[in-house]
């Protein structure tokens, strides 16, 4: 009797040793894909919901940086005081200041060159509006 509850007893550690989970390590992998020096501080950063934009908010402007390009394209200048910067939905950039306390909404639209040089064109060739039309769509 006592030999079997001894049984008993190792059979249900060993069914629980078994049937628990066993606790899985995560790790993680990382390649840095670019790093860029900036003329100013930093003050805050955010991207845009695509990854293609990347906005360094400065002192003086809000850099804007294409990651596909890897380069920047553009700033935006901005008044002293804001310290924090966020994206938020239809293209738009919300800074923030807390002294005063104050916040700025900015919606952007990207523009794109298209070189339209020995292309053909009816009217003058230094025309400030051009119409450019996609015609061949292969």
């Amino acid at each position: 009797m006592h030999s079997s509850w001894r049984l008993t007893l190792l059979c249900f550690f060993l069914l629980v040793a078994v049937a628990a989970p066993q606790a899985a390590h995560a790790g993680l992998e990382w390649k840095t894909l670019d790093k860029v020096e900036l003329a100013e501080q930093a003050l805050d950063v955010t991207a845009s919901f695509d990854g293609k934009l990347i906005f360094t908010l400065t002192p003086k402007a809000i850099l804007v940086y294409a990651t596909e390009e890897n380069r920047f394209i553009d700033h935006i200048p901005v008044a002293p005081g804001y310290t924090r910067i966020a994206f938020s939905h239809e293209e738009r950039l919300i800074l923030s200041a807390a002294d005063p306390a104050r916040l700025e909404i900015i919606q952007y639209d990207r523009v794109y060159d298209i070189n339209i040089t020995d292309r053909p064109f009816k009217g003058t060739a230094d025309a400030k509006v051009t119409l450019v039309v996609f015609d061949d769509y292969q």
